[in-house]
């Protein structure tokens, strides 16, 4: 099941009367984003603005239609409020929630699979498909429509370096935020084979940090031939050695974990690392113009 947005997803908030999902509602709406309902227990017929409040997500579901389903509630709730949307029948659901435990992320993810429902978190942004919709709580001038997909570990980073390609003229597809925990939702290697196959993405914007596999997988699809063109930032160059470094997977446990070593494997796949944030502009840019240049080389030919 795809995480790609557009306008035919029908949203529903769970935790809407909470001030995150209060927010969201007002601020995903302006962006065009279809948001028919909200999910509290307890509060069953109520209203958050002009959007209808149910006490389950099987109602709100049978009552509106919605489809896709993102979730504001503390991690201790997390679990159950997401494994009621996975199985209440979403085909899409995001998790923002970070300290959310590996045990709870590990039972969702095989919910998930089992009911045939992508999800997105825990600790994520959400995801934006810029000019069409968006969930989650990322801030929407950052971005334009184009075709640069991106993902990132990191939420606050994914706003800086998405500004960026924006002020330079270079939109982005889909925008997702795959989470800093050491179990994810969506890994980079689906959220790579996702892009892969949109036709609205020539190329793809990994924003990656010292820990994890992650990048591993981003070297492993970057070598192929059919890729698309791909660039990349990793940060936590100047992380010490067993020591957790924001993200709960940002821990460096071995060399290959490092700065160095994930910098020069990406490298050798063909991925345009940038030296650091100032330079992700012009890394995006020279890998565009490589693929061209390589298009132009294979017609010539």
């Amino acid at each position: 099941m795809s995480i790609l947005l557009d306008r035919t997803n029908r949203v529903l908030v769970q935790g809407v009367t909470g001030q995150m999902g209060t927010f969201f509602v007002e601020d995903a709406r302006k962006y065009g984003t279809a948001v028919v309902a909200g999910v509290s227990p307890g509060r069953d017929g109520t209203m958050v603005g002009d959007v209808p409040v149910f006490g389950s997500v099987r109602a709100a579901r049978e009552a509106t239609g919605a489809d896709t389903a993102i979730v504001f509630v503390p991690p201790a709730a997390v679990l159950g409020g997401a494994l009621e949307a996975i199985e209440a029948g979403c085909r899409l659901v995001v998790v923002t929630a970070d300290e959310l435990p590996v045990l709870d992320a590990i039972e969702l993810k095989a919910a998930a699979r089992a009911n045939g429902t992508a999800w997105v978190g825990p600790n994520s942004p959400g995801i934006i498909s810029p000019g069409k919709a968006k969930l989650g709580f990322m801030p929407s001038f950052c971005y334009l429509e184009g075709s640069v997909g991106v993902i990132s570990r990191s939420g606050s980073l994914s706003y800086e370096c998405c500004k960026r390609l924006t002020l330079a003229g270079m939109g982005q597809s889909t925008v997702i935020g795959i989470g800093g925990d050491a179990v994810k939702g969506t890994t980079a290697a689906e959220a790579l084979e996702l892009f892969h196959n949109d036709p609205e993405t020539a190329a793809v914007l990994y924003l990656g940090e010292i820990g994890g596999t992650e990048e591993l997988f981003v070297a492993e699809y970057a070598a192929r031939p059919d890729a698309k063109p791909v660039a990349a930032l990793i940060v936590g160059e100047t992380a010490p050695s067993g020591k957790k470094m924001g993200h709960a997977a940002a821990l460096i446990d071995s060399k290959a974990d490092g700065h160095e070593a994930k910098v020069a494997l990406l490298r050798e796949a063909g991925v345009h690392v940038a030296s650091g944030l100032s330079a992700v502009v012009n890394a995006m840019q020279e890998a565009l113009s490589r693929r061209a240049r390589a298009a132009h080389g294979a017609a010539a030919y």
